[in-house]
């Protein structure tokens, strides 16, 4: 329970200006709309420059002090974007700030790897439930708190708070220090009593097919958030309400369903898991473009897209446990979730452009769907086979088939 409240408060602070950088920047600082939305992104080269640090220390189980000590660098980084720094600035302790976020990310759910005691899909499922809802309401405070205010105390209030989250974060990991210490010990005791069940499951998957798994669902994911409503809206003429309620409604279900399809990995094999929801995943995605403005077909395909993109979550985390030292690999996990829904919003901009100029037409949105549909299933097909592959290479392969 107390993880589940570290993971929610630690991601709060990561969307909270997302969705009010026009205050935070344009008009603080008379930033361009181009440069305002670099914020967003530019957060990725902090977690792709935390990556070796987590490799340092991948043998050493310090997850409780990574996590303390990653939470006060993060609230320190955080309060100082409260400051005047101008945008430069700014943007460079965004990156720095980063660094500290992955860590603590990974710190985080290497605890919760500890504490799943052989149920690792189960585990990473129920845990990434509070994640998404924290990065749900993390952007919702954010608009709450900026929505009246000027924009000098906009940022004081908004990162203020966001500092707080993340000292609050450390200090309650202080609290919880010894319960840790606890468990890690019966943890490696348990491990003891069960080292030849260990040694036929020492297998290491190759790391790129869950990263690359991860990179295409994130890739997807920003194509949702950012290019589908432009479409509802331009395109279907759908309100505003009916807009948030179909973008929202897979975010939901993504959110609610991590735990059951974690329960699922555990039980059926987070391969066999991954390969059939993204199956269905990629179907539903190239039917978006022929429920058009059906509101209740486009509604069932939205659910659809949700409940097996939780299954994707849950499955791709777990597997990225399998290809290493679980903090490296789950750093690793977020570097490439990032990147994916960096280069999707990006990539969907672009092609959005290119076949449409600056009024996209029906086709123009259905075209860029059916790609990004098409690069997801490839994907699935690649990676899964890849990891076919390399298991049926390992000597004990009955035991970890689909998993």
């Amino acid at each position: 329970m107390m993880l589940a409240i570290l993971i929610l408060l630690s991601a709060m602070p990561d969307t909270m200006a997302a969705p009010v950088v026009k205050e935070l920047f344009m008009d603080r600082y008379g930033a361009s709309p181009q440069l305002a939305q670099m914020f967003n992104g530019i957060n990725l080269f902090g977690a792709l420059a935390a990556l070796p640090l987590l490799w340092i220390v991948r043998r050493k189980d310090r997850s409780v002090s990574l996590v303390v000590w990653g939470s006060i660098a993060d609230a320190i980084l955080l309060g100082a974007m409260a400051l005047p720094l101008g945008l430069g600035w700014t943007l460079v302790v965004r990156a720095l700030e980063g660094v500290t976020d992955v860590i603590v990310f990974a710190a985080l759910f290497d605890l919760v790897r500890r504490s799943s005691r052989g149920h690792v899909g189960a585990g990473m499922g129920i845990a990434s439930t509070p994640l998404l809802v924290g990065l749900g309401c993390g952007a919702m405070l954010g608009g709450l708190v900026v929505r009246q205010s000027a924009a000098e105390s906009s940022a004081n209030w908004l990162f203020g708070l966001s500092a707080i989250l993340s000292v609050a974060v450390a200090g309650l990991m202080i609290l919880t220090s010894r319960w840790h210490a606890r468990a890690d010990a019966a943890h490696l005791a348990l491990a003891d009593s069960n080292f030849d069940t260990d040694q036929a499951n020492t297998h290491r998957d190759p790391t790129w097919p869950a990263l690359a798994m991860t990179f295409s669902d994130r890739a997807t994911g920003g194509l949702i958030t950012g290019t589908l409503p432009i479409a509802l809206a331009q395109v279907f003429g759908f309100s505003p309400l009916a807009r948030g309620l179909l973008v929202g409604l897979p975010l939901l279900l993504m959110a609610l369903g991590t735990g059951p399809s974690g329960w699922l990995c555990d039980r059926l094999g987070s391969l066999r898991v991954r390969i059939g929801a993204g199956i269905v995943y990629a179907i539903c995605f190239a039917l978006l473009p022929i429920a058009g403005d059906q509101t209740v077909v486009l509604g069932i395909v939205m659910v659809l897209i949700g409940l097996s993109a939780s299954a994707l979550f849950a499955s791709s985390m777990a597997l990225v446990i399998r290809s290493g030292p679980a903090t490296m690999a789950l750093g690793a996990f977020r570097g490439a979730g990032d990147l994916g829904f960096l280069s999707g919003s990006v990539l969907s901009v672009v092609l959005l452009s290119s076949l449409g100029g600056e009024s996209p037409t029906y086709a123009n949105y259905a075209a860029v769907l059916t790609i990004f549909a098409g690069f997801h299933a490839l994907t699935t097909v690649i990676t899964g086979i890849a990891l076919k592959i390399s298991r049926r290479c390992e000597p004990n392969s009955i035991n970890s088939a689909g998993r």
